[in-house]
């Protein structure tokens, strides 16, 4: 029997772990082997904020509404005192306006794309027959000109890096290691939670029987991390979310969308495609947006974490379709006057 759309949805959404443990388990292991030599440290070893930063946090992933929202500038405006947390894929974003974030957390395996967000010195190569970033970079003008752009990217992590500590995965490959290395950031260890550890057949337990390092559950993505990191082993008791969208503006074509090929490739079909993006509309600012399967099992997970959490948090991006009846919502600026 055929299923309905709907059906077809929930399906997929419920695969979605299993498929990415699937693409994803090789490489997990293989870099947690080849990165156990460069591992002096851990997030058990991380200095815990004092002072200013000890009272509370504010994350920043790299979702669209950072941009539009100017939110990196709005800290920088408010001279904001607290922890600043960046997610690797607003690292740059970061820099380029000024502000150098306590953390940066990393965490995808994909052995091309993700030393982008440091400076790549094989750009050209990674990038060849890739339109990943070409679709949905935040820098807009890096679309244009990127290969002049990623010099100086590569210069400014160069110069800037070390004012910030990296919290990095043990699933991150060699190149991303080498560029940190090579900036001369301090690098804090962690192992992601990606199956049930009790298991002792689990990508998990293997990953911690390879390096013993502490394991951190995700909720699939860097910016999920980087809430579970400041609550979990920063211990911030007020933490703030932005650029959080886990979904696209109205107006975002398809085809810009992060996982676009892939669905396509998974279904074998274009058609009907508009039925695996379902729509929101923001009650906090009244726009329309709408996700794709991967940010919205992306959603469901953090969701359901956040419960878990000790911490007060409050979603300030402004946009996007992380919401329910208990996250608390408000602009940036309610947060940065509250603190």
């Amino acid at each position: 029997m055929k299923l309905s759309a709907t059906q077809s949805f929930d399906t997929l959404i419920n695969q979605i772990s299993e498929i990415g443990l699937k693409r994803h388990a090789k490489d997990l292991i293989e870099h947690a082997q080849t990165n156990l030599s460069f591992m002096k440290q851990t997030v058990k070893d991380v200095p815990l904020p004092q002072g200013e930063k000890a009272k509370s946090g504010i994350i920043i992933s790299a979702g669209p509404s950072v941009k539009r929202q100017k939110s990196i500038q709005r800290i920088l405006d408010a001279g904001y005192k607290g922890t600043v947390i960046a997610v690797d894929g607003a690292f740059i974003a970061c820099l380029k306006a000024g502000l150098s974030p306590d953390y940066v957390l990393t965490l995808d395996p994909h052995k091309t794309r993700i030393v982008r967000w440091f400076g790549d010195h094989n750009f050209e190569e990674h990038t060849r027959h890739d339109d990943y970033f070409t679709r949905q970079d935040l820098d807009v003008d890096f679309r244009k000109n990127s290969i002049e752009h990623n010099e100086k990217n590569i210069e400014l992590v160069n110069e800037k890096g070390r004012l910030t500590k990296a919290i990095i995965s043990t699933s991150s490959p060699k190149n991303v290691v080498q560029r940190l290395q090579e900036a001369n950031v301090n690098m804090y260890w962690w192992n992601p939670l990606v199956d049930n550890p009790v298991n002792p057949e689990s990508v998990t337990r293997q990953l911690y029987n390879i390096n013993s390092a502490p394991c951190m559950n995700t909720g699939g993505n860097v910016g999920t991390a980087s809430w579970v990191f400041a609550d979990s082993i920063l211990k911030l008791p007020k933490i703030a979310l932005t650029g959080m969208d886990l979904g696209y503006y109205h107006d975002t074509p398809l085809n810009e969308t992060q996982t676009y090929y892939e669905l396509i490739q998974h279904l074998g079909t274009d058609e009907n495609l508009e039925e695996y993006y379902p729509k929101f509309e923001n009650p906090s600012t009244g726009e329309k947006y709408y996700t794709d399967p991967t940010y919205f099992w992306y959603r469901k997970n953090f969701l359901e974490l956040y419960r878990r959490g000790n911490s007060e948090y409050y979603n300030c991006t402004e946009g996007g379709v992380l919401f329910d009846e208990y996250l608390k919502c408000m602009t940036l600026d309610e947060f940065l006057r509250m603190i």
